[in-house]
């Protein structure tokens, strides 16, 4: 494959991305002759791994995977002669790459004659011909369209699986950054902060008043699981990650006197903030814990309710986490937590960013699956209620540090939104 584009300027590009369709077909081998790049090969059903760039409703560029099993093929990146050096080039491979890794592919290749210096940028390293991925080996551009002095070159897209010990330390970092800040500015949040879609106007005026304004400020949730419990005078409530204190304080106030709040959190400033928060309100129900969600340390059946507030999805161990929620309620206990759900597929990138598992996306459980580990765990009753629904635009600041394609953050419109999810422990 011939790249045409060699060098990136500071122009902004207007060109805007969409994924390719069969009328494009035309036009994409009109653009990849006047770059003298190979069309005979093409076809519509290729097209689907295919990206174009247009500008004032004319094809500007295009880019192109070519898929085989878990390997893919770079082909076709070509760029109108005026918009040559804009970016554009770039941006279109970058989009591809973050296609590819959201299909789950293994390996990226390509094959170049002019452009070999300007893809390892992108992170391509040159290999021996030899060693090039067996199945692009059965390609048409490769074993009978480019010439055999081609350079090859490729991207791995699978790193090592993540393991929990690192996504704990990712968590406990941002969230300790958060309670540091909290005192001179909004908190930072890996959700955004506090004008983020996700955290935004989820306690009413008449809940937040009396409680200190850090407790406020420091609120990384996702909804408001102390209204939406129905918490009783006299229980026992635990709230799983409870950073600030905000939600501790405020199921406090419905337990009253003869009840009981518990929080647990992992990040020592975290806990420091809550305890100061506890001393500014005076709230005397309360006490704080310290210690991992996967391993609660309280006794069997002592809680009467479990609550949390966009938590669960940043554990590695979501089973093990139910599995402990379960153990220390009473029977009959409810488990009633506001989360962060995906309906459907998740692209793998996505999934696999440390900086989104603290900012409450990659780690989202799917929701069947929760509803299926929730009654794996010994649950009853089990259902999620969809308390706000975000759209693309939403999730596009979170997805665009990973290379996420325009067409995935598309289908991502209406997949992510914060629900209530509501289980309860048998009484026998």
């Amino acid at each position: 494959m011939t790249a045409t584009t060699t060098a990136i300027s500071p122009r902004e590009m207007t060109p805007s991305l969409r994924a390719a369709r069969a009328a494009d077909l035309d036009s994409i081998r009109r653009l990849l002759g006047e770059a003298a790049l190979p069309a005979d090969d093409l076809s519509t059903p290729m097209l689907a791994g295919f990206v174009v760039a247009e500008r004032d409703g004319r094809l500007a560029g295009v880019a192109g995977v070519e898929v085989r099993g878990d390997e893919g093929l770079l082909r076709s990146v070509a760029v109108a002669p005026e918009l040559r050096g804009s970016g554009l080039g770039e941006a279109l491979v970058r989009d591809r790459i973050g296609w590819a890794r959201g299909r789950g592919l293994r390996v990226l290749g390509l094959l170049t004659t002019t452009a070999a210096g300007f893809f390892p940028r992108l992170g391509f390293r040159t290999i021996p011909r030899a060693d090039f991925p067996a199945r692009l080996r059965e390609t048409a551009e490769f074993s009978e369209v480019c010439c055999a002095s081609a350079v090859t070159q490729v991207l791995d897209l699978a790193p090592a699986e993540i393991d929990p010990e690192t996504i704990r330390a990712v968590v406990r970092e941002k969230y300790g950054a958060a309670a540091r800040d909290v005192s001179h500015a909004p908190a930072r949040c890996g959700c955004g902060g506090k004008t983020n879609a996700v955290t935004r106007d989820l306690y009413s005026v008449g809940e937040t008043g009396g409680l200190p304004s850090q407790a406020v400020l420091a609120s990384l949730g996702c909804g408001n699981p102390t209204a939406l419990a129905e918490l009783r005078p006299g229980e026992t409530v635990l709230d799983l990650g409870s950073g600030g204190g905000i939600d501790v304080l405020l199921s406090a106030r419905r337990v009253g006197p003869s009840g009981k709040a518990y929080g647990l959190d992992m990040t020592d400033d975290m806990l420091a903030l809550a305890h100061e928060n506890q001393r500014k309100a005076g709230v005397t129900n309360v006490e704080f814990l310290k210690g991992e969600i996967e391993a609660i340390p309280l006794p069997d059946a002592s809680v009467d309710v479990i609550i949390s507030n966009c938590v669960i999805n940043l554990s590695a161990d979501k089973r093990q986490v139910l599995r402990e929620a379960f153990r220390v309620l009473r029977p009959g206990g409810r488990f009633a937590v506001s989360d962060i759900v995906v309906r459907g597929a998740v692209p793998a990138a996505l999934r696999r960013g440390l900086e989104l598992w603290a900012g409450c996306v990659a780690g989202a459980l799917e929701h069947d699956e929760y509803l299926r580990l929730l009654g794996e765990a010994g649950f009853v009753g089990a259902s999620i209620e969809p308390t706000r629904v975000y759209s693309g635009d939403d999730v596009r600041p979170l997805a665009g540090q990973l290379a996420i394609s325009e067409a995935d953050v598309a289908a991502l419109d209406g997949a992510f939104f914060s629900g209530f999810v509501r289980a309860r422990k048998p009484r026998a």
